[in-house]
C-alpha cells in the first residue's frame, strides 16, 4: 500500500498572530509548507524581523519552507482611519482626497495621481471585499466627493477598487521593486506579483530579478483581474505558478461565476504543469472560531477536488484567533478529501508535451510505479523540474525529491505531492539506488515494496533520461538476487535551449 502523505501544501500569511518564533515553529508542526509574506502591510523593519524569524523557525523544526514575497501592486488604498475603522451609513456623503491625516466619517486620504483623469460622476467605487460601494458625485483634481451607496465598516488600508477607470500603471512599480529587494536580501523563495493582466507583466519581473542576480526566485502570478483570464496560457507560460486570489477576482467577475473561474484556472495550471494556489477566506470564520464552517470545510475540500496544489491563509493566519487550529483544519480536511481524488480527469490534462523526453521519462516513471505497487517515486534533481513532472501527472505514491540545493527544496514546498530530502552529489548509479532507497527510509517511507528511481545517464547533471528499479536494499542480498541497475527506460538526452534554457521565458529547470 502507499504511505500515506498529504498531497495538498498550506501556505500560510504571517502577521501579528503569527510573528512569534514560538507560534512560527507550532505553525511548521501543525502543517505549513510555505509562508506568505504580505509587503502591502508593514515597514521594512517589520518585514525584515519577520523574514529572519521564518527562516530561525524552519532550523528550530528541522524543516525547510518557502518563503512567498507578496508585493502590493497597483492596488489603491485608503489611507489611515482614525482608530483603524470608520462605520458608514447609507446615503452620507465621504470625501477621498490626497490629505494625509488619519480619516474620519466625513473624509479620507488615498494616493491616485490625477484624480481628475481616472473618474466620472456616475462611476461605482468599492472598499475591502466589495461589501461597501460608494458613487462618485463630483470630480476635482484634488478629491473625489462620494455618496454611500451600501454602508459598513471600512478599516484603514482598505483596498479601493474603481471598476470603470483604466490606470496605466506598472504591475511591478517603485514599491514592489523596493519591497523585493527587502525579501531578495532575507532569501525569499517566490516573488509573487499582484493584478498581474498578461505573461508581459510576468516578463518585466523575470528580467529584473535576473538583473538582481535572483533567476533562481520563482514568480506567482496572482489572478485578480477579469483581464488575466483571456491571457491565462501566457501567464502560465511565463510564471512558476498562479494563485487564484478570489477576493479582488471576486469583485471584477460576477460572484456567481467565481467558483466556475476558479475550477477552469486550476485546470488550466494542470494542464500547464504549474502549481496552482487556491487563496482567500477558505477558513475565515476562523477569524474567531476554533472550528470551521461547514461550508467553508466544502470550499476547501472543492479546491483539493478541483486538483489544487496548495491552499492559503490570508487573516486566519495573520490575524485570527486561532492561527494554528486554522492549519491544522486545513491539513485535516484535505487528507480526508485526497483519498476520494480520482488522477485520471487531472492526467490526462498532462498526458503528452511535444514528445520531450523528460516528460516520456516522467509518464513511464508513473507507469511503473503503479505497476509494482512501488512505495516511492524518487527523482534527484538540480532544480526541481523532474519532479514537478511527476508530480503532475498525480500519481498514487509519494514523489521523492532529492537535491543538494536547499533552494530547490524549499520550491518545492508549494508543489503538490512532492516530499523534498537533501542529499550529496553522488557518483554512480548504484551510489544513487543506495542513496535513494536509505532516504525513502529515513524519509518514513519504510517498507519492502520497489522504489522507481529516475536519473540522468550516464552522469550526474545529465538531463533525466533513465528509469531504474529499486526492489531491495542495495548490497543486501548480494548478486544473486539481482541488485544491479534493472533499467525499465532510457531516452536519449536533449539538451536543447527549449527543454532546458536558463532564460527569462521560464528556466525549464532539471
Amino acid at each position: 500500500m502507499p504511505v500515506e502523505v498529504r498531497r495538498t501544501k498550506i501556505l500560510a500569511t504571517v502577521g501579528p498572530a503569527s510573528a512569534s518564533p514560538q507560534r512560527l515553529a507550532d505553525l511548521i508542526d501543525a502543517g505549513v509548507d510555505a509562508f506568505r509574506l504580505n509587503f502591502s502591510h508593514g515597514s521594512d523593519e517589520e518585514h525584515l524581523a519577520a523574514l529572519g524569524r521564518i527562516h530561525s523557525a524552519a532550523r528550530a523544526t528541522h524543516r525547510e519552507v518557502a518563503i512567498v514575497g507578496d508585493v502590493q501592486g497597483p492596488k489603491i488604498r485608503l489611507g489611515e482611519v482614525a482608530g483603524g475603522l470608520v462605520q458608514l451609513s447609507t446615503g452620507q456623503s465621504w470625501i477621498l482626497d490626497d490629505d494625509p491625516t488619519p480619516g474620519d466619517t466625513h473624509r479620507v486620504g488615498i494616493q491616485i495621481p490625477s484624480f481628475h483623469r481616472i473618474a466620472e460622476p456616475g462611476d461605482p467605487v468599492l472598499l475591502g471585499d466589495g461589501s461597501v460601494e460608494l458613487v462618485i458625485e463630483r470630480v476635482a483634481p484634488r478629491l473625489l466627493e462620494t455618496r454611500v451607496r451600501n454602508g459598513g465598516a471600512v478599516s484603514s488600508h482598505a483596498g479601493l477598487f474603481l471598476p470603470r477607470a483604466q490606470l496605466r500603471t506598472s504591475v511591478f512599480g517603485p514599491k514592489d521593486r523596493h519591497d523585493a529587494m527587502i525579501g531578495l536580501r532575507e532569501g525569499i523563495d517566490y516573488l509573487a506579483l499582484s493584478f498581474v493582466r498578461d505573461g508581459r507583466d510576468l516578463l518585466e519581473a523575470r528580467r529584473w530579478l535576473d538583473r538582481q542576480d535572483a533567476a533562481d526566485v520563482g514568480l506567482i502570478a496572482k489572478i485578480e483581474r477579469a483581464q488575466a483570464l483571456t491571457a491565462i496560457d501566457s501567464i502560465l507560460d511565463m510564471s512558476d505558478g498562479i494563485m487564484v486570489a478570489r477576493g479582488d477576482l471576486g469583485i471584477e467577475v460576477p460572484l456567481e461565476r467565481l467558483a466556475l473561474e476558479q475550477k477552469s484556472l486550476v485546470r488550466s495550471a494542470n494542464r500547464a504543469g504549474k502549481f496552482a494556489v487556491v487563496a482567500t477566506q477558505m477558513l475565515l470564520s476562523m477569524l474567531n472560531s476554533p472550528r470551521p464552517t461547514r461550508a467553508e470545510a466544502t470550499d476547501v475540500a472543492n479546491a483539493v477536488l478541483d486538483g489544487a496544489d496548495a491552499v492559503m491563509l490570508s487573516e486566519e493566519s495573520a490575524v485570527g484567533h486561532f492561527p494554528v487550529e486554522s492549519v491544522r483544519w486545513l491539513d485535516r480536511i484535505a487528507r480526508a478529501t485526497e483519498s476520494s481524488v480520482d488522477p485520471g480527469p487531472i492526467r490526462g490534462l498532462t498526458i503528452g508535451g511535444g514528445g520531450e523526453p523528460e516528460r516520456a521519462v516522467a509518464a513511464a516513471a508513473v507507469e511503473l510505479a503503479e505497476g509494482v505497487h512501488a512505495r516511492a517515486i524518487v527523482t534527484p534533481t538540480h532544480s526541481g523540474r523532474t519532479a514537478r513532472l511527476v508530480a503532475r501527472l498525480r500519481p498514487e505514491c509519494p514523489v521523492v525529491a532529492i537535491s543538494n540545493s536547499s533552494a530547490t527544496r524549499r520550491r518545492l514546498s508549494l508543489v503538490g505531492g512532492v516530499t523534498s530530502l537533501p542529499a550529496p552529489v553522488h557518483q554512480t548509479l548504484e551510489e544513487l539506488r543506495t542513496q535513494a532507497w536509505h532516504l525513502v527510509d529515513r524519509a518514513g517511507f519504510a517498507g519492502s515494496a520497489p522504489i522507481v528511481l529516475t536519473a540522468g545517464w550516464p552522469v550526474e547533471g545529465r538531463p533525466t533520461n533513465l528509469i531504474t528499479l529499486v526492489d531491495s536494499e542495495p548490497g543486501s542480498l548480494g548478486p544473486s538476487r539481482g541488485v544491479g541497475p534493472r533499467v525499465a527506460l532510457r531516452v536519449p538526452a536533449d539538451r536543447s535551449p527549449k527543454s532546458e534554457g536558463a532564460s527569462a521565458r521560464g528556466r525549464l529547470r532539471r
